[in-house]
């Protein structure tokens, strides 16, 4: 499948957006850390109404940043976009939560709390903020969610001919299920994809693959490294890294022991401002 990526959307690591990320990574500088309690600050859901904007947990939060820097790096109207929405567990803050409550003899859960238990709802609250009316898809896959994810938005965008919005992002889970699931640090990638364009556009072309000999390789820098193997949503960080440095690059995102998505990438004649 041949894709062009139109619009990029980071946020985590202690990097507030893709232009921030790009430099890191073109320049080898290590990645920041946010810690969850403060996690907050940097998330804004202003574009949201005012009921959904005091709702919206932190995770929806994270997600809709993203996208927001996506499709306005893509110059389009998300509401015509359809969407996948993947998340390896979720909402950390609210499941954690929820788990507390059912421990206690009460077993009394905030609806509210539910209501954002839902692995669908970041998608929810981003088609409320854009008015979109377009199919939205919620993935899981642990591990190999980002590969999942991709895989997703790459058949959408072939077989229906039309971009798509694809959101990868995970959270960490507080105390004590941290323990449990350790995910260190909050990320989210988002990206704008569409069937094969022009010779000026980011090319990305995905083979689903049984071939044993292909491997997910190890990033340069130490520190993003370890992102890359412990936050699911950062199995993507690889293909970040040569759109930062507009490189060439074959890569490989496993989806089991068995199989996997062989990448190739190709930087376009024009790169993203």
């Amino acid at each position: 499948m041949k894709l062009s990526i139109r619009g990029v959307g980071f946020v985590g690591a202690g990097l507030s957006d893709w232009l921030e990320a790009r430099a890191a990574l073109s320049d080898g500088q290590p990645p920041g850390h946010v810690p969850l309690e403060e996690l907050g600050r940097a998330l804004k859901a202003d574009r949201l109404p005012r009921t959904e904007r005091r709702r919206a947990g932190k995770s929806t939060r994270l997600a809709m940043t993203a996208c927001w820097q996506a499709v306005e790096d893509a110059g389009v109207d998300p509401a015509t976009l359809p969407m996948i929405f993947a998340s390896s567990t979720g909402d950390t803050e609210v499941l954690t939560h929820s788990c507390a409550a059912l421990a206690e003899p009460e077993r009394a859960i905030s609806p509210i709390r539910f209501h954002n238990s839902v692995h669908n709802a970041p998608s929810g609250y981003w088609s409320i903020a854009v008015g979109s009316r377009e199919p939205a898809t919620a993935i899981a896959a642990h591990g190999e969610t980002a590969a999942v994810g991709l895989l997703e938005a790459a058949m959408q965008a072939v077989l229906e001919h039309r971009p798509v919005l694809y959101v990868v992002h995970d959270l960490p889970f507080p105390e004590p299920l941290c323990q449990v699931e350790p995910i260190p640090e909050a990320m989210a990638i988002a990206l704008v994809l569409a069937p094969d364009g022009s010779s000026s556009d980011e090319r990305l072309e995905l083979v689903h693959t049984s071939n044993c000999e292909y491997c997910e390789k190890p990033m340069d820098e130490a520190g993003w490294e370890h992102l890359r193997a412990s936050v699911p949503a950062a199995r993507l960080l690889p293909l970040l890294d040569a759109m930062a440095r507009g490189e060439s690059r074959s890569l490989f995102l496993g989806l089991d022991t068995a199989a996997g998505l062989a990448l190739t990438y190709e930087p376009g004649e024009s790169t993203h401002a």
